[in-house]
């Protein structure tokens, strides 16, 4: 039984560090009819990666010279939407929040099979037109409407300004209703690196953002003591 299809004439980046899996991503992904750039280092592969064409990167986390999500936050900051796979041998929650945190659209732990990296991949790319359609729609929960193109939103019909930080949280908690979102991820999702500031400037953030919002509304990002924060509909919102 071969490889599943993908879309045809698909070009895809690998950067792994172990010249076996290289190899042998290389080799199975090329049997599917595949174009495959490869590299060997961060570096050379940040390099690829910014000036090639790529329909996905498959990014190992823990790279000589540059990681993985040095290269995923680096493209993410010049504009790149580029789908990004990460590889890791790391696969506890933290590290995996920390991979989606820079921008990753999957994260796959190591030992893994070839043919289950091809499925991911064609997730990635099914439902790669159709991420890009919602991020450009407006986000509605309850009182709220966030635009989907300035850092603005309504709150029952009142425009409220917001910085392009508050906006990027808000979206992000906005998206999924009573997932916990780590203080680290949303640092990571907003800086690229989540060593870039110190977890209070995430709760200096959210602090404003819950005054602009309003007290009733504003009520509804909850803290999760010790890890971060979860957008909470009040029941009455919920259908």
């Amino acid at each position: 039984m071969g490889p599943r299809d993908i879309a045809p004439s698909t070009s895809i980046l690998v950067v792994e560090d172990d010249e076996n899996i290289l190899n042998l991503l290389s080799a199975y992904l090329e049997s599917a009819g595949h174009h495959v750039v490869t590299a060997s280092d961060g570096e050379a592969g940040l390099s690829q990666a910014l000036k090639g064409a790529f329909d996905i990167c498959i990014l190992d986390v823990m790279l000589p010279h540059k990681s993985g999500t040095e290269i995923a936050a680096a493209l993410r900051d010049a504009g790149s939407a580029t789908p990004i796979l990460f590889l890791s041998a790391l696969g506890n929650e933290t590290d995996i929040l920390r991979g989606f945190g820079v921008g990753a659209d999957d994260y796959m732990v190591k030992p893994f099979s070839p043919r289950e990296l091809l499925v991911r991949i064609e997730a990635i790319l099914r439902r790669g037109p159709a991420r890009q359609a919602a991020s450009e729609q407006t986000l509605e929960f309850g009182p709220i409407a966030l635009d989907g193109v300035q850092p603005t939103c309504r709150v029952k019909g009142v425009t409220v300004e917001l910085t392009p930080h508050e906006y990027k949280i808000l979206r992000q908690l906005l998206g999924r209703p009573d997932r916990v979102f780590e203080r680290s991820s949303l640092i990571a999702s907003l800086y690229g690196n989540e060593h870039a500031v110190s977890p209070k400037a995430i709760d200096v953030h959210v602090h404003h953002l819950r005054a602009k919002l309003g007290e009733d509304v504003g009520e509804m990002i909850q803290t999760v003591r010790g890890f971060g924060y979860k957008f909470a509909p009040k029941p009455d919102e919920r259908t």
